[in-house]
């Protein structure tokens, strides 16, 4: 365990310092920059910065998932597995494209992602 957070912080640091270059260049080639300009390179950085993290968790938590049968909300009838499928999610930290267990109910003819 913990060298797998080891691992992810050693990721997370590089990353990290790759966007600090990248400001330290963009400040380099912008050498009277308004504030709105400043605002928005910090922000794209940011948001980059949290896309990532939330990628992250989100990947954790696919693999946490417990491995009891689930039931469709609908008619609670057990649901068909459809292994892994690929999902984009729009959340606060930007689009996401995430990969988990998909889970189908042919009755009801629903199907989601759960995200536990």
């Amino acid at each position: 365990m913990k060298k797998r957070q080891a691992k992810l912080k050693a990721e997370y640091m590089k990353e990290a310092e790759e966007l600090f270059d990248e400001l330290i260049a963009w400040d380099k080639n912008t050498p009277e920059p308004d504030m709105a300009q400043i605002e928005e390179i910090v922000l794209t950085l940011r948001k980059r910065m949290g896309k990532r993290m939330a990628e992250t968790l989100l990947a954790r938590q696919e693999k946490g998932q417990p491995a009891e049968r689930v039931h469709c909300p609908e008619c609670e009838k057990e649901m068909e597995n459809k292994g892994q499928k690929a999902n984009d999610v729009e959340t606060r930290a930007g689009d996401l494209k995430i990969e988990r267990s998909y889970y189908y109910c042919p009755r009801c003819r629903r199907g989601f992602f759960p995200l536990r």
